[in-house]
């Protein structure tokens, strides 16, 4: 049941393709996606996946997409944690 302050995650359609929701900015890959919120009102979000790596910046924009918002911020941490 969805509340006034609930978000709902819109998850990659495969038909788009595999890079669906990601972009690549001077090298670093970028997940964006919009966030579902109550009364139809979207929110849009941006966030490095801190690698170079393709394959690693789709599992990656994966997590990012299954995660709750609370969760994004740890999730990028780490990463950036190993990106050292």
């Amino acid at each position: 049941m969805k509340t006034k302050n609930s978000i709902v995650p819109l998850y990659a359609n495969k038909h788009y393709g595999a890079d669906h929701h990601m972009w690549d900015n001077n090298g670093t890959w970028w997940a964006h996606f919009s966030l579902q919120r109550a009364r139809g009102r979207a929110k849009r979000v941006r966030i490095s996946l801190c690698t170079h790596n393709r394959k690693l910046a789709r599992e990656r924009r994966d997590q990012v997409l299954k995660a709750s918002p609370e969760k994004l911020a740890k999730l990028r941490k780490s990463w950036r944690a190993e990106a050292g």
